[in-house]
């Protein structure tokens, strides 16, 4: 008993360990950090804000912008992908402590993410269609401001200046939408040069020389102030989430809270019609009948019942988005004969390569030749990984033959002459073909004990060996 529990035991470390030579981890898919740092009030920028009651566009006063940055705690990674989050509330109410943004930055935290909440400059004049405008275009403002200071002090938060995220409630989504979208001078509304003049996309709130532009966004029923801003090479991934009945902000056009004092935006709909009809669809999240913040909100605040089941799909919906933006892609080709295969990777931004060949071996080059042992089918599976530890995998059955008649294959030696250039057959068999590592056929011949390559290119090449019972395959590499 005690030696078969050893058995097992010495098996079990087997299996571990061959199952160990893949490293999946489930870093941005799922909780892998226990605990979060949080720290609060941490100044990204100042700009002038409009002072209260806001009927007079030049009454301002200088606010410092603040966000509160969640970090996993204990992550040694060095760059991670960064998501800022913006709240809702109108552009008059709300703040980075609103619920469902905390809950986000936590979250997403938890499994890897560098989060933000932000606070953006609030306060409009509802009696004015300019100064709506003006004050979505602050926040605009404020959410490029964000990215720029990011980028700026990335070594210090430990973030990928080439994967900066955003994700916006409601007013926070027309930020994220504003900063895909309209993200030209040319494309600034005439009223924000009205006295006095806001400036720049990227001229307010710091003065980091970077380009406040994200990588990708996330919008939970927001809308854009114009279809026309979207063009031919706005490509970046977009993710739109709407309630087809929301009466606060149209899922398709309308003026927000039905009030006609605001100016028409475009909601979720034509935003993604526009999108797919330059070949670039947006992911969408569409619920039929749903109204403003669906998943059990109210201005970005749970309330005494808490998000509802809308809350896991969308938070859901949103990891899985942001994971497929920075994950590499897995993929690969082969060729060769028989039992002597050449892998090549064609997989896009993978920085590790990892093989699993089904035999029970593996390896960690980025093109490997593996030869099989028995025949049969094998499942060979390829796993990349980036720089961020996201990963990918890709998978394909390899039918294998190794002959079973050994005399033949024992009586027929192969191998390269580097000085003359010769690859020498030895052994009886009736013909020879080369082939290159791609299976292009270069060469056959009938009984032919030497095949010259001396002005071939350095590489692997196949030796096809065809005798009276059986077909013998062997690699040949060629150096410089």
């Amino acid at each position: 008993m005690k030696k078969l529990m050893l058995f097992l035991f010495l098996q079990s470390l087997i299996v571990q360990g061959l199952m160990a030579q893949l490293p999946y981890n489930n870093r941005y898919t799922n909780v892998v950090f226990d605990s979060v740092t949080v720290d609060t009030s941490v100044v990204y920028g100042n700009a002038p804000a409009l002072t209260f009651p806001y009927f007079n566009e030049s009454n301002t006063h200088n606010e410092d912008l603040l966000m509160d940055v969640y970090q996993p705690y204990g992550d040694t990674l060095p760059a991670r992908p960064l998501i800022i989050c913006a709240h809702s509330g109108a552009f008059v109410s709300g703040s980075r402590k609103n619920d469902d943004m905390v809950d986000f930055c936590d979250s997403l935290a938890h499994r890897g993410y560098v989060t933000v909440s932000i606070d953006y400059r609030l306060g409009m004049n509802v009696l004015s269609t300019a100064s709506s405008i003006r004050a979505v275009y602050r926040g605009l403002q404020d959410g490029r401001a964000a990215v720029r200071y990011f980028k700026e002090f990335a070594a210090l938060y430990g973030v990928d200046t080439n994967q900066i995220y955003l994700l916006g409630s409601s007013a926070g989504s027309f930020i994220g939408l504003q900063n895909m979208f309209m993200d030209t001078e040319a494309e600034r509304p005439p009223e924000t040069y009205n006295t006095p003049d806001l400036g720049c996309l990227d001229c307010s709130g710091n003065s980091y020389n970077h380009s406040g532009k994200a990588n990708a966004v996330v919008s939970l029923w927001g809308a854009l102030k114009d279809t026309n801003l979207i063009v031919s090479t706005d490509s970046l991934p977009l993710f739109l989430a709407h309630g087809t009945a929301d009466d606060v902000v149209y899922f398709d056009v309308g003026h927000p809270f039905g009030y006609s004092g605001f100016p028409e935006t475009y909601g979720s709909l034509p935003v993604s019609q526009q999108r797919a009809a330059y070949g670039f669809p947006a992911e969408t999240y569409f619920v039929e009948g749903a109204g403003h913040e669906f998943y059990g909100a109210g201005n970005g605040m749970w309330g005494e019942l808490g998000p509802n089941a809308y809350w896991d799909t969308i938070f859901a919906k949103v990891d899985t988005f942001y994971y497929n933006v920075h994950k590499p892609t897995a993929a690969f080709q082969l060729t060769g004969f028989e039992n002597v295969f050449v892998f090549t990777d064609v997989s896009t931004g993978a920085s590790q390569w990892h093989w699993d060949f089904g035999d029970g071996y593996y390896s960690n080059e980025q093109n490997p030749i593996h030869e099989f042992g028995q025949s049969g089918r094998y499942q060979v599976t390829e796993m990349v990984l980036n720089n961020l530890t996201s990963w990918d995998t890709t998978s394909v059955f390899v039918d294998v033959f190794v002959s079973v008649k050994e005399n033949p294959a024992k009586q027929i030696t192969v191998y390269y002459n580097a000085a003359s250039g010769n690859i020498i057959i030895d052994g009886n068999f009736n013909t020879v073909a080369l082939y290159d590592a791609r299976g292009s056929k270069l060469f056959s011949s009938n009984k032919k004990h030497q095949v010259n390559i001396i002005n071939y290119p350095s590489g692997i090449y196949f030796v096809k060996i065809s005798t009276n019972n059986d077909i013998v395959v062997r690699k040949i590499m060629k150096s410089k």
